[in-house]
């Protein structure tokens, strides 16, 4: 029989801090609870033990303490994000079937030791902890799993006795002794004074124990030093090994063979894995599975059993015909048949048939304005519509965009893990069997209706409504457009060009060695950190755990003063081009010559868009290099490209937020808000702000957004940090409003617990209350910029509904076909451009009324090259 012992105090330490804070909807802490759940199941599927324990200190002094009052002193206190889940942990614990054992007057470790003791003949028990401590309880039928963390990732190693000897050459009893000499600094412990570790291990490989190092003291094969430090720390030396013995007699209730067995109270696990939000590890534990109800179980919380329909393309309609809404759930293929799941009439309706026949009843309902459609991705639908030159109307509500909104935070918007986050019963309908492959499908399709209630009742409460239905739907439909329209691209070009970038690249690396006089492959960090700090003895090295760092931050502070940085840095821009947007863009033609990125609308915190396959939203465009890019996306035979891009959208979001008066006059008067910053910070007319000046004030003013501080600014603009605060003061001195709303944002959102925009678009920052001072400033750089990031996104998403929609009435042969940060393109016929232009430039500016006016810069090109001007 395996036993499991483990160290509850270590492995939640190891487990908070190796994970960045995360917390639930409410707003309590739980990456402690899932990191430490993670490991706790790593080592479940390792050693499959019979019975599980698990050891906490109890805050109380021990008979250390009583033994040495500076015993632990100088230990930082517990963190109180990391004491919130202490004991909601010990609740999931057992839950899962652990014992959770503490023990007045003695610490986790010699709960560890205790039971360990206990181990019955012939069984195996295994002590799980980050300690090394526990190294010393090693025996025949005792093993420690030693968790280390390296690069972020946690590992468990496996030692028994001969592992320790080859480690550490000791026995498990030596490793007391080794305490004794050379202490410990995290528990205080003294040890004997100028004795390290080096020396320590090789007097105990030596000599085995401080008893007989001490009875032949004068007898040792040592330096004089070290005997002298020997003999004055004999007192501590043994104090120490008493100190650092693990008690093995601690009085506790069980031993390891009257623990009780792991068994899993499955109910309450669940409950308790829930409220922390974590879903994936009910799908690992297989709590997932909706099971079917056994006879007068009694009723779910959807207060009605429900049927399960099973039907063909003619079923289906007559099941529909006259209904008022239906709930979506989604489409699929089962072999040579086509099939679409969804709630309508009190029902589960598993509809299966030829393709055609399934597709045709489908699209009758979705054009139907007269039946409200709950979605599940309201985008994919919308999509197979248009892709069959069909349409869908009055779509009601979409769980995945009213989930993101509501928790934008979140890892998954699928509808099980979303209905159990917002309690939802996942009950299979009435008809389903256990063993049937679509049972969960099934169960999430019934409580579909419960969970679109409960969604919208909370957007009611936060003010979303309209966020969903008026931007974010409307949206999907836009989304889905241009994903199915894509936008032309010149290959041979993109191919032409990928080979001048290979020549480059080559003829960088040669001349690179040169500099370095030596081959050696400049794509590795390390290879390169040794040539660049080592042989060549560049200044501003920063060594890391895997040897000197040479990100773009520590080179950029190089490359004017060392040719071969500048080459380095050079050459890595140009294999970035080549690997990831060369050939990425290539792989990702179609055969009609178009890439078709896909849209998500569920991505990023602030609301922003994002796209894959390929990314759009990162071309580079801020380089001369990388905007040769935009000369590869072209418009077909006989069309145009139609670029629109807001101007300075964010600083006008910020001048409206902040009703700073003297920023929303510049805006309005149409004055340049860099030429005329610089003019007022820097105390000079106008007419002669150089084009420094400008630059310098551009940087405080688009800086300000992002909460810049002086040392960040200074390095963006060049300067000291004492003048880059000046400008800073100097710049809140000229727009006071915008100093006020900056700290009324970060006060408002520590009192709600979120950042807020215009439309009611929300992101909790647990992280204003946290303990840690860097992400709390995380958190108040936050609260500053994404009310103003958000509200762009906000108000571009709405641009594009408004633009999708007056070229469907008014230029239907013009289409929207992308959208990149604050710029959205058209591809329209070359004759009708102007108008395309105009109602692209009207719309965009008019989609909403701030207190300043906004700005659209239109162009017009055969490439986005030429269009951008």
């Amino acid at each position: 029989m395996n036993y499991l012992v483990i160290d509850g105090n270590s492995l939640i330490n190891r487990a908070f801090y190796g994970i960045k804070l995360l917390t639930a909807k409410d707003g309590h802490y739980t990456n402690a609870v899932f990191g430490f759940m993670n490991m706790l199941q790593g080592l479940v599927e390792r050693t499959s033990p019979a019975k599980i324990a698990a050891a906490f200190d109890v805050k109380q002094p021990t008979f250390r303490h009583e033994r040495y009052d500076a015993y632990k002193a100088g230990r930082r206190p517990m963190p109180p994000e990391l004491h919130e889940q202490l004991e909601p942990l010990k609740d999931l614990l057992r839950a899962y079937g652990c014992s959770v054992i503490e023990c007045p007057g003695f610490e986790a470790d010699d709960i560890l030791g205790t039971l360990s003791a206990s181990t019955p003949e012939g069984d195996l028990c295994f002590i799980a902890t980050g300690d090394r401590d526990a190294l010393q309880l090693i025996r025949k039928n005792v093993h420690v799993l030693l968790t280390t963390t390296k690069m972020g990732q946690t590992q468990t190693s496996d030692y028994g006795e001969t592992e320790l000897k080859t480690q550490y050459g000791l026995t498990p009893e030596e490793m007391i002794e080794l305490k004794a000499l050379q202490g410990d600094s995290s528990d205080n412990i003294p040890g004997v004074a100028g004795i390290g570790p080096k020396t320590a291990g090789e007097l105990i490989q030596d000599y085995h124990s401080i008893d007989y190092i001490y009875a032949h003291l004068d007898e040792l094969d040592v330096t004089k030093g070290v005997r002298a430090k020997l003999e004055a720390g004999k007192e501590s030396a043994y104090l120490s090994r008493e100190l650092g013995t693990i008690c093995l007699k601690a009085p506790l209730e069980h031993d390891l063979s009257s623990l009780p067995p792991l068994m899993p109270d499955e109910q309450r696990l669940k409950a308790e894995l829930l409220r922390h939000e974590m879903f994936k590890m009910i799908s690992r534990l297989g709590l997932d599975r909706p099971s079917v109800p056994a006879p007068h179980e009694g009723a779910t919380d959807l207060k009605r059993e429900v049927p399960l329909v099973r039907t063909d393309a003619d079923g289906l309609k007559k099941s529909l015909s006259g209904v008022k809404e239906i709930w979506l759930h989604s489409g699929f293929t089962a072999g040579e048949k086509a099939g679409v799941l969804l709630f309508a009439e009190d029902a589960v309706i598993d509809a299966r048939d030829d393709e055609g026949r399934i597709l045709s009843t489908l699209f009758s309902v979705l054009e139907n304005d007269g039946i409200k459609k709950y979605t599940v991705n309201c985008k994919a639908l919308f999509k197979l519509a248009l892709a069959h030159g069909r349409e869908m109307k009055n779509v009601a509500f979409d769980v995945s965009l009213a989930a993101y909104l509501l928790n934008p935070n979140a890892s998954t918007y699928a509808v099980g893990e979303t209905a159990l986050s917002y309690k939802v019963p996942l009950m299979p309908p009435a008809g389903a069997k256990e063993d049937d492959p679509d049972l969960a499908l099934y169960a999430e399709t019934a409580a579909l209706p419960l969970l679109c209630k409960r969604l919208s009742l909370l957007l009611e409460e936060n003010a979303q409504t309209s966020l969903l239905k008026d931007v974010e739907i409307p949206l999907a439909n836009v989304l889905s457009s241009m994903e199915l329209e894509g936008m032309a691209v010149d290959r041979k070009s993109i191919e032409d060009y990928s080979v001048v970038l290979s020549s480059r690249i080559e003829e960088l690396q040669k001349q690179i060695w040169e500099l370095a006089g030596e081959e050696f492959n400049i794509n590795s960090p390390k290879q390169l950190g040794v040539i660049l700090f080592e042989k060549l003895n560049l200044p501003g090295k920063k060594k890391t755990k895997s040897g000197y760092s040479t990100n773009a931050e520590v080179l950029e502070s190089l490359r004017f003063d060392y040719p071969i940085v500048d080459m380095i840095l050079e050459y890595r821009a140009h294999a970035k081009l080549k690997s990831t947007y060369c050939d990425g863009l290539l792989a990702a033609v179609q055969e009609d010559g178009r890439v078709r990125s896909t849209f998500n609308q569920t991505e990023t915190r602030t609301g922003r868009l994002s796209s894959t396959e390929p990314n759009l939203q990162n071309i580079p465009v801020r380089t001369a290099l990388g905007r040769e890019f935009r000369k590869f996306f072209t418009a077909r035979e006989g069309f145009v490209i139609v670029d629109a891009d807001y101007s300075q959208i964010e600083l006008r979001v910020l001048a409206s937020l902040s009703d700073d008066k003297t920023m929303i006059d510049c805006f309005n008067t149409g004055v340049d808000i860099h030429t005329a910053t610089a003019a007022k910070v820097f105390g000079v007319p106008e007419t002669e702000v150089t084009h420094e000046l400008r630059s310098k004030a551009k940087a405080v003013n688009f800086g300000i957004v992002y909460g810049i501080g002086a040392f960040s600014l200074a390095k963006d603009i060049h300067s000291t940090r004492a003048e880059a605060d000046s400008f800073i003061k100097a710049y809140l001195a000229l727009y006071s409003s915008i100093d006020a709303y900056m700290k009324r944002s970060i006060t408002d959102a520590k009192e709600k617990g979120y950042a807020e925009t215009l439309f009611h678009r929300r992101r909790a920052l647990p992280e204003l209350a946290s303990s840690n001072p860097a992400l709390r400033a995380f958190g108040e750089r936050v609260a500053r910029n994404m009310p103003i990031q958000g509200t762009a996104a906000d108000i571009i998403k709405i641009a594009m509904v408004k633009v999708y929609d007056r070229l469907e009435k008014e230029l239907p042969e013009a289409k929207l076909i992308m959208q990149v940060h604050d710029e959205l393109m058209l591809e329209a016929p070359a004759l009708l451009a102007r108008k395309a232009a105009a109602i692209l430039k009207e719309e965009m500016e008019n989609a909403v009324k701030l207190k300043v006016r906004l700005s659209v810069d239109v162009g017009v090109g055969k490439t986005w090259y030429e269009a951008k001007g």
